[in-house]
C-alpha cells in the first residue's frame, strides 16, 4: 500500500513539474525572461528528478562517490526544499491578501504596467479592467491611476489608463492621474498623497494582479497608511501567472529589508 501511494505521489509531482515547466518556459519565447521563470524552471527540474525514481537513483549514485560531490548533492537538495518550503508559505500569504475585499466605496488605486506602442500590455489591459468593473459596482469611488513613462513607453501608464477608462464611459471627474511613479512603493506613496489633497476616501482598494497584493499590502503597513486597505485583482493570464507570481517570492524580502 505504501508503494503505491508513494507511486501515486511522485507520478501527481512529475505531472506537476512538467506541466508548470512549460508554463515557465513559454514566456520565454515573448522574451519575458525574469528571475521568476529561471527559479521556476529549475526547481521544476528540480522535483522532477527527485520524484523519477530511476533518475533520481542515477543522480545519487553519480554524485554520492566522493565526499565533495555528496557535499554539492546535499547542499543543492536542502536549498531546493528550503525554497520550496518558502514559496508555498508566501504563496499562501498572497492568496490570503488577494481575497481581502474593499471597503465599499473605496478609493481605487490602479497600480500600472507596462504601456506598449500599440496600447496597454495584457496586464495593464487586465488591470484597466478590473478598475472599470470596480468603478461601475461602486459609483460614489474615485480612482488614482499610478505609473510613470518608462524610456520604452510612447506615453505614461497613468495616461494610458485614464485614456481607455474614459473611452469605456467612466467619467473623468473621478479619475486622478499620478504619472511620476517607477515603482510600487511611489505608486502607493504618490496615490496616497493625492488622496489627502483631494479630500477622497482614504479605505483604499488596491487594483492589481492577485500575486502583487501582497506586497501592495506590506508596503501600504510600512508607509503607516490607517484606512482599510482592500484587493482588486485583475484576470491574470495562466501563461504568466506562474512566472510572476515566482518573481514576487524574490521581491518581497527586498521589500521587507531594504525599502
Amino acid at each position: 500500500m505504501k508503494k503505491v501511494l508513494l507511486l501515486i505521489v511522485r507520478s501527481v509531482f512529475l505531472i506537476f513539474s512538467v506541466v508548470f515547466f512549460a508554463l515557465f518556459v513559454i514566456p520565454m519565447t515573448s522574451n519575458i525572461i525574469n528571475i521568476g521563470n529561471l527559479a521556476g524552471a529549475a526547481l521544476c527540474v528540480w522535483v522532477f528528478c527527485v520524484c523519477c525514481a530511476p533518475l533520481h537513483r542515477k543522480i545519487r549514485e553519480i554524485f554520492c562517490k566522493r565526499k565533495i560531490t555528496k557535499f554539492i548533492y546535499i547542499a543543492v537538495n536542502t536549498i531546493f526544499i528550503a525554497f520550496s518550503i518558502y514559496g508555498a508559505v508566501v504563496t499562501s500569504a498572497m492568496v490570503f491578501c488577494a481575497a481581502q475585499a474593499p471597503a465599499q466605496n473605496a478609493t481605487a488605486v490602479v497600480l500600472g504596467a507596462q504601456v506598449k506602442s500599440y496600447g496597454p500590455s495584457v496586464i495593464l489591459m487586465g488591470r484597466i479592467n478590473a478598475a472599470k468593473d470596480y468603478l461601475d459596482d461602486n459609483p460614489q469611488a474615485a480612482a488614482v491611476l499610478t505609473g510613470g513613462q518608462g524610456d520604452d513607453e510612447p506615453i505614461s501608464e497613468a495616461q494610458c489608463m485614464y485614456d481607455v477608462l474614459t473611452e469605456k464611459g467612466i467619467g473623468s471627474d473621478r479619475l486622478y492621474k499620478e504619472d511620476k511613479a517607477v515603482n510600487t512603493t511611489e505608486n502607493i506613496d504618490f496615490s496616497m498623497d493625492i488622496i489627502k489633497t483631494e479630500n477622497l476616501n482614504e479605505d483604499i482598494a488596491v487594483v492589481t494582479d492577485g500575486f502583487h497584493q501582497l506586497r501592495a499590502r506590506i508596503i501600504a503597513a510600512q508607509q503607516g497608511i490607517k484606512g482599510d486597505v482592500g484587493a482588486i485583482n485583475s484576470d491574470t493570464s495562466l501563461l504568466y501567472l506562474p512566472t510572476f507570481s515566482v518573481r514576487e517570492w524574490f521581491a518581497l524580502p527586498y521589500q521587507v529589508l531594504f525599502r
